[in-house]
């Protein structure tokens, strides 16, 4: 049987699927319910002393759009996205501490783990909570410079609106560090120019962990009405975004390697999604998102799709394949030169190749399309197109 463990931050969690910090951790009843349903671990609900974020929590709105990012009656497709405002836990932090506690215990009795997350809107504040949710028994917090909607909150500078003030989010990083014991992971929004630079910077104000990414803004107009989705701007992510938080998580990889631990959220939708980021080179996995649409037991489900995959593929331990497709990429320039070829027994001239050439290279013929070499520069348009498997296949040169 494949090792689905994985130790992070020093810290054992038998397997790398996550329940993120959102509605399905709002409290230790749901927090206990993704346990049961087979998560390796929890983040939190984001534990914060901002009246303002908990208030706006009671008004929480969220919608599961389409592809035309209409919002979904029934069926909700794979490519969906989560339309969302939101705060941070509902609870001041003396009373979310005994969710908290309550949570740890649960977890320590079924060998899981439970994640820390905190917000604040003063450098003190964040120390305050950090040492309070540490001494509730956690054994990683996780700072959330990421959450996107104090944006849509004037006056209140938290989430974000830290993770957007690089200066501001290392001091927070640096003075939290110092004032616990246990590991510290930094979660950031994708909303920033320089993230590489910044993950090195929280690096070495003393973070052992980032956590790629949270959500983007978005507006969405409803145009029978003419008025805005939920009322504004809204938090949007979800499984369409995977390809981007993807590319945080190469890039990271790249140039920090093992140096810094990697929590991936934002558009893992299932058990392929998870071994994309672990491919990639994610030392953990979260989701939301998909459990929202589908329930807690969708947790469990990917874990056991996951093994199944790691023992047919016979990938012993994750190790085994982190990182592997990120250290495999390679530069523009140093891609083969390639070359498209028809298959004349499979082709059936429906003609959908000519439209996706843009090379004048697929040419039209009597009875099957061919290719004019001379121009074809193997892109692989007419390979995406192309309804026949077999038909048209991509072959390097020479």
């Amino acid at each position: 049987m494949p090792d689905l463990s994985v130790s992070f931050c020093g810290v054992h969690i038998k397997n790398p699927i996550v329940a993120s910090s959102a509605e399905p951790t709002l409290n230790a009843t749901n927090m206990k319910k993704c346990i049961d349903a087979g998560a390796g671990g929890v983040i939190a609900k984001t534990m914060t002393d901002s009246a303002a974020m908990r208030e706006l929590t009671t008004r929480s709105k969220w919608r599961f759009l389409n592809e035309r990012h209409e919002v979904c009656r029934g069926k909700v497709p794979r490519a969906f996205s989560l339309y969302g405002r939101s705060g941070l836990a509902l609870e001041a932090p003396d009373q979310f501490l005994c969710e908290i506690q309550e949570t740890v215990q649960y977890s320590k009795e079924r060998d899981a783990v439970v994640i820390g997350s905190v917000a604040s809107t003063e450098l003190e504040g964040w120390v305050t909570l950090a040492r309070q949710i540490e001494d509730a028994g956690v054994p990683l917090i996780e700072c959330n410079f990421g959450c996107p909607h104090p944006h849509m909150m004037p006056g209140v500078r938290t989430g974000m609106e830290v993770g957007q003030d690089f200066d501001y989010a290392c001091e927070i990083t640096r003075a939290v560090c110092k004032a616990v014991h246990v590991p510290v992971m930094i979660k950031v929004t994708p909303q920033v120019n320089c993230l590489i630079e910044f993950c090195g910077r929280l690096k070495e104000a003393g973070a052992q962990a980032v956590t790629l990414t949270n959500r983007f803004i978005g507006f969405v107009p409803d145009i029978q009405t003419g008025k805005p989705l939920i009322y504004g701007q809204a938090g949007i992510g979800g499984p369409w975004v995977k390809p981007l938080t993807l590319r945080w998580v190469h890039n990271i990889r790249q140039e920090y390697k093992e140096k810094l631990f990697i929590a991936a959220t934002n558009g893992a939708y299932d058990w392929r999604d998870v071994v994309m980021f672990i491919m990639c080179g994610a030392h953990v996995v979260e989701m939301c998102s998909a459990v929202m649409v589908y329930g807690y037991e969708w947790l469990g489900i990917q874990v056991k799709r996951l093994e199944k995959f790691m023992r047919e593929k016979q990938y012993d331990r994750l190790e085994h394949m982190r990182g592997i497709a990120s250290d495999a990429a390679i530069t523009y320039a140093d891609m083969p030169h390639e070359l498209s070829n028809v298959n004349p027994e499979f082709c059936t001239n429906c003609g959908r190749c000519l439209k996706a050439c843009f090379y004048e290279a697929m040419q039209p013929g009597e009875k099957w399309t061919w290719v004019l070499e001379e121009n074809c520069v193997g892109c692989g348009g007419c390979y995406s197109v192309c309804p026949v498997p077999g038909a048209i296949e991509i072959t390097v040169r020479g």
